[in-house]
Parts: structure tokens; sequence; C-alpha cells
């Protein structure tokens, strides 16, 4: 969708970006209009010109995550847009970790492995010390030993034992409470792990997330022979039902979308990233070209039979379709390379008229 610009960004003004078109010069002049967007934000707000600072008004200028853009937007109408400020939205809408959140992570995992080495020191000091007692104690029962030196050798025995019971219960305690430690780190490196791949939106996976699965999906395909397809899927008209219903009802548009996609395709064992925007991609590993049409095209269709109501009071809000290009992976290209080709094909189905779903010919 063509990006509405907040209230702050509107005081800047720069120039709209012209329309997305096919071909290299259209690409050329929509990339150097978002690029100044963002240098006049830059500009604007102080902050410094650093990938992270860069990669946040990149994908707030273009509205690729419509949440991040209204989180940008309040930054900026109260008290400022700060690095911390950044710093902080990356983390809550991309799910990335700051430097010293992972520093963090690092040192604790560190302590828990020192910890743990120092209470196994422990307890193999008081198994050695134990040990020796056992020594002590069987040499001299070796020997002759009267009624009072036996009673005493006992008591120093049973001594060493009740304390090597002790410190065994201790050793148990702490290395339980270290197995709990453990795994609270661990659910939190999950919890990040998770979090730096999923879409705060819609819950599939973001682009970074597709990305990797797509190049795993292809290194899958490549070693064992197999097909591969991939679909881009955008939502048709999405702006004119954002500008009608709302930025709200947009996003549970694009939530419930990017849910009929994802259950439908994992029937199959495939895959659903959100790219930005109200643009998909669907990857289907084992699947030529022209099933992966078949399969896309019968999730449009039932998608497009279905009328959205309003959860307020009932009211229909019309149908919601998408266009799709499909391209199937070829031996040596690369992940962008063969979204490349699926995004080609999808615009040939938008000039077609929408809603369908068309395969690359390249």
């Amino acid at each position: 969708m063509q990006y509405q610009p907040g209230p702050y960004e509107a005081q800047a003004e720069v120039p709209a970006p012209a329309d997305l078109a096919p071909g290299v010069a259209g690409e050329a002049h929509a990339a150097l209009s978002w690029f100044d967007r963002v240098r006049a934000l830059l500009v604007r707000t102080g902050l410094p010109p650093e990938p992270a600072v860069y990669d946040i008004l990149w994908r707030y200028v273009r509205d690729e995550d419509h949440e991040l853009s209204l989180a940008v937007d309040r930054a900026m109408a109260g008290d400022g847009l700060t690095i911390s400020v950044v710093m902080a939205l990356r983390e809550t809408h991309l799910g990335q970790l700051t430097p010293a959140q992972v520093n963090q992570l690092i040192a604790e995992a560190h302590d828990q492995a020192e910890a743990l080495g120092l209470r196994i020191q422990s307890g193999q000091t008081d198994l050695a010390d134990y040990g020796r007692a056992i020594a002590v104690g069987g040499e001299k029962l070796a020997g002759p030993l009267d009624a009072t030196a036996l009673a005493t050798l006992l008591e120093q025995l049973g001594a060493a034992t009740a304390s090597m019971q002790a410190a065994n219960g201790r050793l148990m305690a702490e290395l339980d409470q270290a197995a709990a430690e453990t795994r609270a780190l661990a659910d939190r490196l999950i919890h990040a792990e998770r979090a730096a791949v999923t879409d705060a939106l819609t819950g599939v996976m973001n682009r970074r997330g597709i990305m990797a699965a797509i190049e795993k999906a292809q290194e899958e395909a490549q070693a064992a022979g197999t097909a591969l397809a991939l679909a881009v899927v955008d939502i048709d008209h999405f702006k004119r039902f954002n500008d009608r219903y709302g930025h709200a009802m947009g996003d549970d548009v694009l939530c419930f979308v990017a849910r009929h996609l994802a259950d439908r395709l994992a029937r199959d064992g495939g895959l659903v990233g959100r790219l930005g925007g109200e643009e998909f991609v669907g990857v289907m590993p084992g699947v030529g070209l022209q099933a992966a049409c078949g399969r896309i095209d019968r999730v449009r269709a039932e998608l497009a039979g279905q009328v959205l109501r309003s959860a307020v009071d009932g009211s229909s809000m019309g149908r919601i379709s998408f266009s799709a290009g499909v391209a199937e992976h070829r031996g040596g290209q690369s992940g962008d390379e063969l979204i490349a080709r699926a995004d080609s094909a999808l615009y040939t189905a938008k000039r077609l008229g929408r809603d369908r779903v068309v395969p690359d010919r390249s």
C-alpha cells in the first residue's frame, strides 16, 4: 500500500514518493523518493545515520509495519525520537535484542556456568573428604581396637557420613536451582529467537524469518533434487480498504489473510511470512510450478468467497481478494532472485485485473 505520512513526517515537507512501477527506472525513482523522506527525518530528529536507525525510518516511511509506524508517530509527537527509543522500537516491533540485552544474556549464561562449576567443585571436595575419612577408618578397623577406640571410630565415621549426607543434600538443592535457572534462561533465549523472526502484527514470520526459511528450503531442495515453489501474495486494493474502514480494521484484515494463508499452506508443509505492508510470501517445499499455482489459486478462491462483516454491528464490508505470482526454484539462484521472479509474475496478475494467480514465465 502507499504510505500515508504521520503528523510528524508531514511537517518535514518531503515530496510524496512516486508510485512503484515495473522496471529498473521506476524502482530506482521510488527508492530515491523513500530515501529523501528518510534523510529529511534524520535531519529533523538529529538521529545518527546508523543502520539500526535507518532501518526503522525506512520501514516507517514505507509503512511496512503499521503498528511500528504508529509507534514512531507517537514517539515523535511526544518526547521525541531518540536513539534509545529507536532501539526499544526495534526490540518491540522487530523482535531484535539490543547489544546490551545480548550482553546481559551472555553474562547470565556465563555466571550460571561459573556457579555450576563451583557447586560441582564443592561437591567433589566433600566427596574427597568423605573418601579420606572412610579410608582412615578402614585402616584403623584392620588393626586391634578396644571397645572405647571402636566406639570413637564409629562415632567419627558416623559424623563423616552425616556431613556427607548434608553436603549431598545441599548439592542436590543447588543443582535443582541451577537447572531451574538454566531452563529460565533457555526459555528467554527461545523467546528472543522466536520474536526475532516473527511479525509482531500478524504472527507469521517476518521478512528476516521467511528469508532464512527460503534459503534453508532451497538448500534442502537442491540436496534432495526435489521441487520448491514460492508465491508472492498481495492483498487487492488494501489502501482503499484502509481509507474506508481505518487502519485498525486494516490490521485485522492483514491478520485474517495471514492466518488464512498460513493455515492452508501448513497442511502440506508450507510456510508463510510477511514481506512488508500487505505483501506476503508462501513457501511450498516439494511442489512444482503448476501444482503450486493450483494450490494458491484454491486459497485465493476460498478467501474471495468470504464476506467480511463488522464485529461491531455485523454490517458487510465486502470481500477481500489477493493477487499472486508464483515461481519455481532454480539451482544456483538466491532467495532474493526467487522472490523477484514471483514478484514479476505478481505485477502481471495486477495488470490483468487482480484477484488471480499468475505463474512465472521467465
